[in-house]
């Protein structure tokens, strides 16, 4: 049975997928296959989505917290942005798509998945050098190639199963991904010490976690939804907070 924890107690009050996610977090294993997009996998998709809510009401409580007891949180970079509908997009839609690209595509361990998003990250490494004084044309160009690279690969190399070396460290791979993810975020911080801006990145290293494991139980769409409806929810927040 796909696991769950079947001791007495609360745990029959947990929902399955919680109880799912928790025995892999013990010890994370490749699956062999992924259910698709298949309409149970879409509820199970959700039930995530709700642990995720709680893990982040629960964070989002402790920060409330250490402001009341006197801490200073730095100005989180989303702070300054005047979010009208082009930002909208990009947070909810076009950011999760391409950071669940660069950072979890990768995770199922095959092949064509694997080389596709070095081929991405090629592409974004090559625009970035560039650096803002280059052409768009290049910018988007170099983009543009990658993405045919990428999908190139997928296809061409998509009968073929999850390396073997990867399966047997799926584990480090797993919670690189997630590490890797929660540092990238630490860009959101213009001001701060390392010592404070790490505890700060823990909701991307859990949120990390939870994408993973939808990545490879569920597929690729699924990690991408929970992460579109994650930003939808803290943008949200974001909004209220500011009266909008």
């Amino acid at each position: 049975m796909h696991g769950q924890v079947t001791s007495p107690g609360l745990a029959r009050f947990v929902p399955a997928e919680w109880r799912a996610f928790a025995s892999f977090l013990k010890r994370p294993a490749l699956p062999e296959q992924m259910t698709g997009i298949r309409l149970a996998a879409f509820g199970r998709t959700l039930q995530l989505f709700g642990l995720d809510l709680l893990l982040m009401g629960l964070l989002v409580g402790v920060v409330g917290l250490a402001a009341k007891l006197g801490f200073h949180m730095p100005e989180n970079e989303i702070d300054k942005l005047t979010l009208g509908p082009g930002w909208l997009a990009i947070i909810i839609v076009a950011a999760p798509l391409g950071e669940e690209l660069i950072f979890r595509s990768w995770v199922s361990g095959r092949p064509g998945h694997v080389w596709a998003a070095v081929a991405l990250l090629a592409g974004v490494g090559l625009a970035f050098l560039s650096g803002p004084q280059a052409h768009p044309i290049l910018l988007l160009g170099s983009l543009l190639m990658a993405a045919i690279v990428a999908i190139a690969l997928v296809i061409w190399l998509r009968k073929r199963p999850a390396m073997g070396f990867f399966s047997r460290h799926f584990t480090w791979f797993y919670v690189a991904s997630a590490l890797l993810f929660a540092l990238a975020h630490l860009g959101n911080y213009s001001q701060g010490t390392m010592l404070i801006l790490l505890p700060l990145v823990v909701p991307q290293l859990i949120a990390g976690l939870v994408f993973g494991y939808a990545r490879v139980t569920f597929g690729l769409w699924s990690d991408m939804l929970l992460h579109m409806m994650h930003n939808g929810l803290l943008i949200s927040l974001v909004l209220l907070s500011k009266g909008v």
